[in-house]
């Protein structure tokens, strides 16, 4: 259907806040969520198989075209945070990327969501329906799938 989009599983990978990520207010710096948001997207891809080799081999990357957060909470030095990696997609060239950072106690420190697409080497240009693309260059691609739900 046109306009219809696929509501992928959610991924999440768990880290602890480390001194140097914090700034002068002693919260997280803003840098550090979009450095947690790339490490959870690329364990996401690693898990179905997709890895940097993949993607060279094959003259195609993930690129982000657009990046919005939200931040809700303060995360601090020694806190644990679980990131999440959601991606959605629809038709056309581009998917969007959701991430959440949550506490240990279930409160959304913040929220992250990347416009982005599958940029080809050659052309630098964006491919077509970027969720066939991912599913063609995975070993395991049923975990890219989405969630079914009853």
């Amino acid at each position: 259907m046109r306009g219809e989009r696929i509501e992928m599983s959610t991924f999440s990978v768990q880290l602890t806040v480390r001194q140097y990520e914090t700034d002068f207010n002693g919260h997280v710096n803003h840098v550090v969520y979009f450095d947690w948001a790339d490490h959870a997207r690329i364990e996401y891809l690693r898990r179905a198989g997709l890895v940097v080799e993949t993607f060279l081999a094959n003259k195609t990357a993930p690129v982000i075209l657009q990046a919005e957060i939200r931040y809700l909470r303060e995360l601090r030095a020694g806190e644990d945070v679980t990131v999440t990696c959601e991606p959605s997609y629809g038709e056309g060239k581009t998917f969007t990327m959701h991430h959440g950072f949550i506490r240990n106690d279930g409160t959304v420190a913040a929220e992250l969501q990347q416009v982005m697409g599958i940029l080809d080497h050659p052309t630098r240009r964006l491919v077509p329906n970027p969720h066939q693309v991912l599913r063609a260059l995975a070993t395991q691609p049923d975990l890219l799938e989405p969630t079914k739900t009853p």
